[in-house]
């Protein structure tokens, strides 16, 4: 027989019947769960009984109205049990048939408690950098602004946290030693407690240059990352500071020999923050 769409899926099978060992009540248990009486065909001794009026049934409780005697001849014809099995065509479930609760689009999955969820924490939400291509320079023993090395960010939720990356290619005198520090607004994160001392620094982290007088002409690449939990939906301000020993010089992107020097190379540097879902 023609038809139109996917092939149909339904199979067939036979009618089922039961034979009952019969006696003297009115109470019979069915082999096949059904819904109500009129899903079996019942006989006795050959008779068909009006189904609710000679006997209801549920489940697999089969009850009669008036009681069998042991010498009848009793069976049913199971006509409402499921013909087959039906699997649906490949294809033919859509997002729109799922019973899951959720949002359902091409952001969430479908989760183990039948439910549609976006991934979990660690997601990144939004990037903000400040890319500084251009020099600074100081000789300031106490801490002073980089600038360029500036940027704001403001957290979608106050469970986020705030992972700060700093990449710095920097210059000095020989034998320079200095400090950087992360600032959110006016606080100092990431600040060290290696040091105790009131005339030892506490910085986010430190560089140097090598004793040499060569190591002036030369650009150094230094690092620091840090996960801030700056627990706020309020706009951010992430900044650096830097210091240098006293009497000597700091140069940000670039060597501090002639930078005209066709040999000598200078660098770039950047402040990066990422929110991260909680």
């Amino acid at each position: 027989m023609p038809y139109l769409g996917s092939a149909p899926t339904t199979s067939s099978q036979s009618l089922v019947k039961q034979d009952f060992s019969v006696s003297a009540t009115t109470s019979y248990t069915l082999s096949q769960s059904v819904t109500n009486a009129n899903d079996i065909a019942l006989f006795i001794n050959n008779v068909r009984q009006e189904p609710t009026t000679a006997y209801s049934a549920s489940g697999t409780s089969l009850t009669l109205t008036e009681a069998t005697a042991g010498t009848d001849d009793m069976y049913c014809v199971y006509i409402g049990r499921a013909v087959g099995t039906i699997n649906p065509a490949n294809g033919s479930v859509g997002i729109a048939q799922l019973s899951a609760t959720g949002t359902k689009n091409s952001t969430t999955f479908l989760r183990g408690d039948n439910s549609f969820a976006e991934a979990g924490g660690g997601k990144i939400l939004q990037v903000v950098q400040a890319f500084k291509t251009d020099t600074f320079s100081t000789t300031s023993g106490s801490f002073v602004d980089i600038t360029g090395m500036t940027l704001s960010i403001t957290p979608a939720s106050s469970s986020n946290k705030i992972l700060i990356r700093v990449v710095m290619q920097h210059g000095g005198t020989a034998n320079m030693y200095g400090g950087i520090n992360v600032l959110r607004d006016s606080t100092h994160i990431g600040q060290s407690t290696a040091v105790s001392l009131s005339s030892q620094v506490k910085a986010s982290f430190g560089f140097n240059t090598p004793h040499s007088a060569n190591g002036q002409y030369k650009v150094y690449t230094s690092g620091f990352e840090l996960l801030d939990t700056p627990s706020t939906t309020n706009a951010i301000t992430y900044k650096l500071q830097v210091f240098v020993r006293g009497g000597e010089t700091f140069n940000l992107n670039r060597p501090n020999g002639n930078q005209n020097d066709p040999l000598i190379v200078g660098g770039t540097s950047s402040l990066t923050a990422q929110e991260v879902s909680a």
